[in-house]
């Protein structure tokens, strides 16, 4: 079944009839502008629009609850449909949501996650009952399509204002305040502001979900939602230069864990991706905390404790790649020609593609962690550094374009752009791959292209490689790239 393939478009039910006679549940003979039985009853006959009453069908999966240790979940036969219906609801509001659920939740974490993934299953129920989360959500859907169609940013707009004015009142509520829809609007307000505005409001977002996941006693790793700040907070520490909102590895799942776990997405087979990139993320998390305490006064002045600290990284880095599983370690970028006894299905090809963007994350930590020690070093051809940034090009070349597979490949492709000095070849392939159609994503590089232009047009001109951070901090603005 092809990504979204499960998910039915919303059925608007609406009758024909004055408002009156459908208020009163009977049947309308529709004369106007006064319909025979107002006319006999002596009523006002309404032809007002009334508010369409939204009900969307979503196709149900059963959770999986076999450990990641243990051998590969079967899918499990699909249970019937359940109905969320939305009575306040307008009908020009009907596209977005459809467009919510059946493309905005298949890449707000992982790239095509077509089936049953949490923010169909447990969000979108939600915001029946929430206004801010369902303004939030329509918000996100108007403003995702108005990157293609300029017409739908003013609805973008107002329902980004109306989300607002709805959590601000929640948030006045002490029984709202641990709520996954009010948790959930937060974040969806957070990814609004990375994917259509052009301003920095996505940290501040996020500032505000870490307060209500730790008013709600801190984050858990069995929630959806925690799993889903700490990929943006990890993500935009890289990109903004500052240390994680929220100490500690709360993502790794306890190794004795007994809790039912998700399996998400639904095309990662015995959790090899998630497992690995989870582990990774424990660099990521500390990579951005030294990067951040390298640019303060105490690590200007002390270089050789950045560097004892950034050699301690690596050897963690080290360790976590050498006990990979050799279909991820080993994987080449070859091997969507590689001839096979029978085709790929679907799912085994995303798990592919996830692996090759777990392989870019993994070089650009390399070229992260050599720039926090010499941030304007020229790298040498055959160097660690230059065959990282080579090995992120590769992959970034064999990617086939418009599927929304490049999401996974921005923050590589981005430190590959930081690393590169003099090279007009790569700025154009990196230039090309950020600049990717962002119809087909949530995600895009604007203001980090941005950032690379002006550092590749100063490095020209100085003949000088310079620091990305200082630019960033220049411009004023929080770049956010999803890692």
């Amino acid at each position: 079944m092809a990504p979204g393939s499960g998910i039915r478009a919303p059925v608007p039910r609406t009758r024909t009839g004055c408002l009156t006679c459908r208020k009163a549940k009977v049947k309308c003979g529709e004369e106007r502008p006064t319909c025979k039985r107002c006319q006999r009853l002596q009523l006002g006959c309404d032809w007002s629009e009334a508010p369409a009453r939204a009900l969307i069908s979503v196709v149900r999966r059963p959770r999986e609850s076999s450990h990641r240790s243990a051998t590969i979940p079967s899918s499990g036969p699909l249970q019937p449909p359940f109905v969320v219906e939305f009575p306040n609801a307008d009908r020009a509001s009907l596209p977005y949501i459809n467009h919510f659920i059946t493309f905005c939740s298949r890449f707000l974490a992982y790239a095509n996650d077509g089936e049953a993934n949490p923010f169909q299953q447990e969000l979108v129920p939600l915001a029946s009952s929430s206004p801010a989360l369902l303004h939030s959500m329509i918000a996100l859907a108007a403003g995702h399509m108005a990157r293609g169609e300029p017409r739908h940013g003013i609805p973008a707009v107002r329902h980004y204002s109306a989300a607002l004015r709805e959590l601000n009142l929640v948030l006045s509520d002490p029984n709202q305040l641990a709520s996954n829809s009010t948790l959930g609007a937060c974040l969806m307000l957070c990814v609004y502001e990375i994917s259509h505005s052009d301003k920095s409001l996505w940290l501040e977002h996020l500032q505000g979900a870490r307060d209500l996941i730790m008013h709600r006693g801190g984050p858990r790793t069995s929630d959806f939602l925690s799993r889903f700040f700490s990929l943006l907070d990890i993500s935009g520490s890289l990109s903004s230069g500052r240390a994680p909102l929220i100490a500690g590895n709360y993502w790794l799942e306890a190794r004795n864990s007994t809790h039912n776990q998700l399996k998400w997405p639904y095309y990662d087979n015995g959790a090899i991706m998630v497992g690995a990139f989870h582990e990774l993320m424990v660099s990521m998390s500390c990579l951005s905390s030294l990067s951040a305490e390298s640019m303060t006064e105490f690590g200007k002045q002390n270089p050789h404790l950045i560097y004892d600290r950034a050699m301690a990284i690596r050897q963690q880095l080290d360790r976590w790649w050498d006990s990979q599983p050799p279909e991820l370690r080993d994987q080449s970028n070859d091997w969507r020609t590689l001839p096979r006894k029978k085709p790929l299905e679907e799912s085994e090809l995303l798990e592919q593609e996830s692996f090759s963007s777990l392989r870019s994350c993994k070089s650009a930590c390399t070229i992260y962690l050599q720039h926090i020690i010499n941030p304007t070093g020229i790298q040498p051809p055959g160097s660690e550094v230059a065959v990282a940034a080579e090995s992120i090009l590769a992959i970034a070349r064999k990617t086939p374009e418009g599927y929304g597979l490049e999401m996974g490949l921005l923050w590589g492709i981005f430190m590959a752009g930081v690393v590169i000095f003099d090279d007009t070849e790569a700025e154009t392939l990196i230039r090309r791959k950020l600049r990717s159609d962002a119809s087909i994503s949530i995600y895009h590089a604007d203001r980090g292209l941005e950032l690379l232009e002006i550092l590749w047009e100063r490095q020209h001109r100085l003949k000088v490689k310079l620091d990305w951070r200082e630019i960033q901090n220049e411009m004023g603005i929080q770049v956010f790239i999803l890692a």
